[in-house]
């Protein structure tokens, strides 16, 4: 079939070959891959030979895959690109389209029927997912036309922050059934590390001398340092006593596999957080991410200035950061208090 897109055909070569191999490359090897064959085919030409592969185009599915090569290259994190593929995927069985046939009427028809079943926040994602995936086909010549260039935002709605009260912190340590939850409870509320941070974590990368956390943050992936107040280090140091394992993991499941313990999935610390949230008799689901909006919440009460919490917390942003601190009418008045002047 004609190549109907304006990529030469040693481009659509080069793109095949790092689209393969992105599902067992990772980022920095699929890096090198796609330097070595710019770098080895440079000054050549592939010839009619080769024209097929440009047919691919016409499947969603291989677009959608070319797409996750090349955020990959980028630095993307799995779960960044598992929202990308999974955004176009929905647009695609919805429209029942080939990807150059997509309008901006569709994708208002649909951004209207999905706001209908989704919350918005949700929707503001997805709009930024396809604005993303159409921008990456429009600028790498396989449309000619960016169908999202022209719809409009979507605004985020802000929503209460939820964190836990000073009185649901008590309730939640109250009701911990093991040593286990004890030091997982104490250290999500000194840290305020992500699920995926704390799933990642390994016992040696906590300095048991200076009471601080050293690890790869799951976002930005640079190394953050956070620190354990005496709580968590007396309780993370009783569990890790009764561990009879050699697994490298911070935290590992009860049960054993094989007769040895598993590290703890994102799924299973959620599991864990959740039950403690039911026993405690909370009005809300007991996430990581709740434990992680308390901390960020706690510390600012304590006056940690937003520049220090913004690095605790791994954020780009101080925007970021913000959206986590709840606010609080007694910490607005200390404010007050503080800054006025008093004739």
């Amino acid at each position: 079939m004609e190549n109907t897109t304006n990529l030469t055909n040693k481009e659509i070569v080069i793109q095949s070959i790092v689209t393969a191999m992105s599902v067992i490359l990772n980022t920095v090897q699929l890096q090198a891959l796609d330097n070595v064959l710019r770098e080895k085919l440079h000054g050549l030409r592939i010839e009619e030979e080769c024209t097929q592969l440009s047919t691919w185009n016409d499947d969603n599915e291989y677009m959608v895959k070319v797409f996750y090569a090349n955020k990959k290259l980028e630095g993307c994190k799995d779960n960044t690109l598992e929202q990308y593929m999974l955004s176009a995927r929905q647009l695609f069985e919805f429209t029942n389209k080939n990807y150059r046939d997509i309008t901006k009427e569709d994708l208002k028809y649909y951004m209207a029927v999905r706001s209908q079943k989704v919350k918005r926040n949700t929707l503001v994602n997805t709009k930024h997912n396809l604005s993303s995936f159409f921008t990456f086909l429009h600028d790498e010549g396989y449309i000619s036309i960016n169908p999202t260039r022209s719809l409009k935002g979507i605004k985020n709605i802000e929503t209460e922050n939820i964190h836990l009260t000073l009185n649901e912190e008590v309730a939640v340590r109250d009701v911990k059934k093991d040593v286990r939850e004890e030091a997982l409870i104490d250290f999500l509320f000194s840290t305020g590390v992500r699920v995926g941070e704390v799933s990642a974590m390994n016992i040696n990368d906590i300095d048991f001398n200076t009471g601080t956390v050293t690890f790869r943050g799951e976002k930005s992936d640079k190394i953050r340092t956070v620190v354990l107040d005496a709580r968590a280090k007396l309780h993370l140091m009783a569990y890790l006593n009764t561990r009879k394992d050699n697994n490298p993991a911070l935290f590992v499941t009860t049960r054993l596999y094989h007769g040895f313990p598993k590290r703890l999935c994102r799924d299973a610390l959620e599991n864990i957080t959740k039950g403690i949230g039911v026993r405690a008799g909370l009005d809300k689901s007991l996430t990581v991410h709740v434990f992680r909006r308390t901390f960020a919440t706690r510390m600012t009460d304590k006056g940690c200035p937003l520049e220090t919490l913004q690095e605790l917390m791994g954020h780009a942003s101080p925007t970021t950061t913000k959206r986590y601190i709840a606010k609080s009418q007694q910490r607005v008045h200390r404010a007050v208090l503080q800054y006025m002047d008093v004739a």
